[in-house]
C-alpha cells in the first residue's frame, strides 16, 4: 500500500483498532504493538490484496493477539501478571472521553471475552453481523446469538448498577 493511504487509514482506524485490541489483551502496551504490527503489514501489502480495510485490520489484530497467546502460554488474556497489567481505568479514560460511554464500557468489560468482542465489533466498530462472523471465525447464527446474549447480560449489569 502507498504511504499516503496508510496515513489516512491510520488516522481513521487506529483508535478503533486499539480499543478492540485492548479489549482482547487488556494491556495497552501489547495492544499498541499489535496495532502497529497490523499497520506495518498493510504497508507491505499491495492495494489490491485488501478489499475492505477495517475488517481486515481487526482480523489481523485478533490473529496477532492469538499468536501472542499461543507463543506465550502464561499470557492468556484472562490472567495477566500484575507487573504487565495496565491500570484499566487509565486506559478507558484515555480512549473513551465522553461520560455516557464510561459506564457502558465498564459493563462491557464484565462480559465474557467472546460476547465482549462481538459487542465491540458491532456497536463500536459498526461492522455488520456477516463481517463480524468472518473476523471472529464464527457462523453468522452464532454471532447473532452471542450478540443477543451480550445485550441481555449488559441489561442485567446496567440494572444492577442503578
Amino acid at each position: 500500500m502507498k504511504a499516503d493511504n496508510i496515513d489516512l487509514l491510520f488516522s481513521q482506524y487506529y483508535n478503533e483498532a486499539l480499543l478492540f485490541t485492548i479489549s482482547l489483551c487488556r494491556n495497552r502496551t501489547v495492544a499498541e504493538d499489535i496495532v502497529s504490527d497490523a499497520f506495518f503489514k498493510a504497508l507491505t501489502l499491495s492495494d489490491e490484496s485488501i478489499r475492505d480495510f477495517k475488517p481486515w485490520l481487526l482480523t489481523v489484530c485478533r490473529n496477532e493477539f492469538i499468536s501472542i497467546c499461543r507463543k506465550n502460554s502464561r499470557f492468556t488474556g484472562e490472567e495477566i501478571p500484575e507487573d504487565l497489567a495496565d491500570d484499566r481505568e487509565e486506559v478507558i479514560e484515555s480512549i473513551i472521553r465522553k461520560e455516557e460511554y464510561r459506564s457502558m464500557y465498564r459493563a462491557i468489560e464484565l462480559l465474557p471475552d467472546t460476547q465482549r468482542e462481538t459487542v465491540l465489533l458491532f456497536y463500536f466498530s459498526g461492522l455488520p453481523i456477516k463481517t463480524i462472523a468472518e473476523v471472529t471465525g464464527k457462523s453468522e447464527t452464532n454471532t447473532k446469538v452471542l450478540l443477543c446474549r451480550a445485550r441481555e447480560r449488559l441489561r442485567k449489569i446496567m440494572e444492577e448498577d442503578r
